[in-house]
């Protein structure tokens, strides 16, 4: 009789969970980013010609996060920001443009790529870049900033796999929300 009636609760059980993941699963408005990136402006209406300089930020989520140590412009194999003028269908709004480039090297030891190369970013504090759109546009009319945080770094899954970051490495490049500017 024992028998049966664990077997009848193992059965109802079974049922029960099936499909569901051992981890609880979050809906797009529960979900809470590792990191999240966003762009200010002093201003939102600039002359032509005039310099747009936006600041870029990165603030750490819940938990914190592990970043590489370096940030400033990305590209190439460069963690950092970068920050691209576009017209509002999304074509470029910039006459010029830069590059960058780096050779990253493998290291088998991800401890001490981790304190070599990377910091903690504890819950809500913030890295950032003030920097200056390289030759926008001079023709009037609306465009919009966009800005990204390009976490690259050749050793990051490693890093994310140390029982010491508990797997809050960013390892995804980060997104801002895009802002309006106007040129007259």
């Amino acid at each position: 009789m024992r028998t049966r009636i664990a077997f009848l609760f193992i059965c109802v059980f079974a049922f029960t969970t099936l499909g569901q993941d051992s981890v609880s699963s979050q809906t797009g408005s529960d979900f809470e980013p590792i990191a999240v990136a966003s762009i200010h402006v002093d201003k939102h209406s600039f002359k032509s010609g005039e310099e747009i300089r936006p600041t870029i930020l990165l603030e750490a989520g819940f938990g914190g996060v592990y970043i590489p140590k370096w940030w400033g412009q990305s590209g190439g194999g460069v963690s950092g920001f970068s920050v691209h003028l576009t017209t509002l269908s999304g074509e470029g709004a910039e006459t010029c443009g830069t590059a960058g480039d780096a050779f990253p090297t493998h290291d088998p030891d991800a401890t001490a790529v981790l304190n070599r190369d990377f910091i903690y970013l504890p819950e809500q504090h913030i890295i950032g870049l003030k920097t200056v759109i390289v030759c926008p546009t001079k023709r009037p009319g609306k465009y919009l900033i966009s800005a990204h945080y390009s976490p690259y770094h050749s050793d990051a899954d490693e890093v994310a796999r140390l029982p010491e970051t508990h797997g809050l490495v960013l390892r995804k490049g980060v997104q801002a929300k895009p802002i309006a500017i106007s040129i007259y």
